[in-house]
């Protein structure tokens, strides 16, 4: 905790010393938002698995929401061939508060909504005893963080929060159907998402903290 609140330390200060900055807290703000991968190789990829983005429908109360897609198919190049195919789908809805801002950085706080998904099929040629498997996870949790902002349309966000996940599964073999495991647990730490895992299991994603880059283009 104390490594937390000296990182959000360090970006209230080199707010506070940057030349002056409006920062984005007005009705109609609009940002899209990528996550920050690793300080020390920094790049920027996907928000929460997929596309972010970020909304104020008034000011200091922003709306934003993320929203992940992956399909793949792949056969083991045997005979008789399996071919495994899956879908996977992770959308996390979420409302921000500002609590308290200068000219280049602003505190918040807020809550967020995540529910993944996926289901996989293995078909074996010849054989139409089809196996799939489909698994979901719904998670809720709180979060604080500070933004900064360097530039007008471009800021720099560290993130922290707090939640629960559970998560059911199911899986079928021909004309048989079979509750899979159900779990839940609780977070410390940054949520990006819901994992589901060959459709049998579903897992939080969770770092130390959340780091993301946001382009404002309004």
């Amino acid at each position: 905790m104390k490594r937390i609140v000296s990182l959000l330390l360090v970006v209230v200060a080199a707010g506070s010393v940057a030349v002056a900055q409006d920062v984005r807290n007005q009705k109609n703000d609009f940002g899209l938002l990528f996550t920050l991968n690793g300080l020390d190789n920094l790049s920027a990829g996907e928000y929460n698995g997929g596309a972010g983005a970020q909304w104020y429908l008034a000011n200091d109360v922003a709306l934003r929401f993320g929203l992940g897609f992956a399909t793949a198919s792949q056969g083991d190049n045997q005979d008789p061939e399996t071919t495994v195919s899956g879908t996977a789908i992770n959308i996390s809805p979420g409302v921000r508060f500002n609590l308290a801002n200068n000219s280049n950085v602003v505190g918040y706080v807020g809550g967020q909504v995540m529910f993944g998904m996926a289901s996989t099929k293995a078909e074996t040629s010849g054989n139409n005893n089809t196996e799939e498997t489909s698994s979901t996870g719904i998670g809720v949790g709180a979060f604080l963080g500070a933004e900064w902002f360097p530039w007008k349309n471009v800021s720099l966000s560290v993130e922290y929060g707090l939640g629960f996940m559970t998560s059911s599964s199911t899986a079928k073999s021909g004309d048989t159907e079979a509750d899979g495991p159900s779990n839940t647990s609780i977070y410390l730490g940054a949520p990006s998402g819901i994992l589901v895992t060959n459709g049998n299991d579903a897992t939080i994603i969770v770092a130390p903290l959340s780091f993301t880059l946001s382009f404002y283009i309004n």
